[in-house]
């Protein structure tokens, strides 16, 4: 058995607590905890589902100390800090700490009576340990860890966690589903009408540019990468699409993408805008379930940058849209040969295939799935409908009657 010498190697600013990112806002006892297995220089064992061998005891003892001692929300927060500055050197320790949240108690019986249509804490634990590992290059080790999932099993010998391979690992996993990397974006004719006004859309965005935020600030990243959100939560953002109305209009008759159909979990679907500089990158990483595909409009800035999804690389071309299954792990590259800014529309919608009968009794979205109303759902959506109409003919009443004489 080979064994492999980790030493965590967060740069000096974390250690003082006072770095950028998640890091800067840990706690003391979060600095404690992975200075002190920094400072013992651990020689961790290879992760292996054969032999079953994990951590050493003492490394153990250590890191369970930490996580029954300290709030869980706490702790929780003090891992991802760790692990969004993880690198390959200290990438191994961090998947242990991972799997090890997975294993507390409380964490692991979300298995035993919540269904797999819900966020399950030692699935979403198992997650985040393989992504630790994919995305620092270890991928012999990113299986070993997938392998330890899988071996979770009910009492009917079958195993718990669905995920057909470590490259698709999300946090939920609806069975019944297809699945590919690449979808044909003509499933979605919305799309051809989004590309047909990447013009105007793109005008609109330009407008919003000091209201760009950081996204998703526990990937590692390289360089500037932002995000705008229009539909987060199943809810528009009623202030931004009174700024962008070409653009909400386009979408606003779209989502839900299938009415009738409940959604598993918040993000189902979602409408966020991406904005990167010349020269960043967004580490590889797989989205909240399989139950999504990601529809991404270039607008700007296609040359030079590439999206990889399952290792199978597109380059981006402004103006036209690619469609991938958000489950799978992916990547963003903006070359420094690319242009200064890429900005491109991002419409997370349900997959095709989803149906209420893959759910089982209830889902994130959804308590009591044999309480909810199918008929209610479509006459909530038909009466939204009719009000954007509304407030449509409206503006455009307006608009008739300031021109008459």
């Amino acid at each position: 058995m080979w064994r492999t010498l980790i030493v965590l190697s967060l740069p000096p600013a974390f250690a003082a607590g006072s770095g950028r990112g998640l890091w800067a806002k840990v706690s003391a006892s979060c600095v404690e905890f992975w200075d002190q297995l920094r400072k013992a220089e651990l020689h961790i064992d290879a992760l292996s589902i054969e032999d079953g061998i994990g951590i050493s005891a003492s490394s153990y003892r250590h890191i369970h100390k930490f996580l029954t001692t300290v709030p869980f929300d706490d702790a929780v927060f003090c891992v991802e800090a760790a692990i969004s500055a993880a690198t390959s050197s200290d990438a191994v320790l961090m998947s242990h700490v991972a799997e090890s949240i997975a294993k507390l108690p409380n964490c692991f019986r979300e298995m035993t009576f919540k269904s797999e249509a819900e966020t399950r804490c030692a699935q979403r634990w198992y997650k985040v340990a393989i992504h630790v590992l994919k995305v620092n290059g270890l991928q012999d080790a990113a299986e070993s860890m997938w392998r330890r999932a899988k071996s979770i099993k009910g009492k009917d010998g079958k195993a718990l966690i669905g995920w057909p391979s470590p490259s698709q690992s999300p946090t939920v996993w609806v069975s019944g589903l297809s699945t590919r990397p690449y979808w044909n974006c003509s499933s979605w004719p919305f799309i051809q009408g989004l590309e047909a006004a990447a013009p105007v859309i793109l005008k609109e965005i330009e407008r919003k540019d000091s209201e760009f935020l950081t996204a998703y600030p526990y990937l590692q990243t390289a360089g500037v990468w932002e995000d705008l959100f229009l539909y987060r939560g199943h809810q528009w953002n009623t202030t931004l699409c009174q700024s962008m109305p070409s653009t909400c209009r386009l979408l606003l008759p779209e989502l839900p993408t299938r009415p009738g159909v409940p959604y598993a979990t918040v993000y189902n679907e979602e409408v966020v805008i991406f904005r990167s500089k010349r020269g960043a990158s967004v580490g590889a990483h797989c989205g909240s379930s399989n139950g999504v595909i990601n529809l991404h409009l270039t607008l700007k800035g296609g040359r030079g940058t590439s999206v990889s999804v399952d290792g199978l690389q597109v380059d981006l071309r402004d103006g036209e849209a690619i469609c991938f299954q958000d489950s799978y792990f992916h990547s963003v590259h903006h070359g420094l040969d690319g242009e200064e800014e890429r900005i491109s529309l991002v419409v997370r919608v349900m997959h095709p295939d989803m149906d209420a009968k893959l759910l089982g009794s209830r889902t994130d979205s959804v308590p009591d799935l044999q309480a909810w109303d199918r008929s209610a759902s479509l006459l909530k959506e038909v009466e939204r409908l009719r009000e954007e109409y509304r407030k449509l003919a409206a503006a455009v009443g307006g608009q008739d009657s300031s021109c008459s004489v």
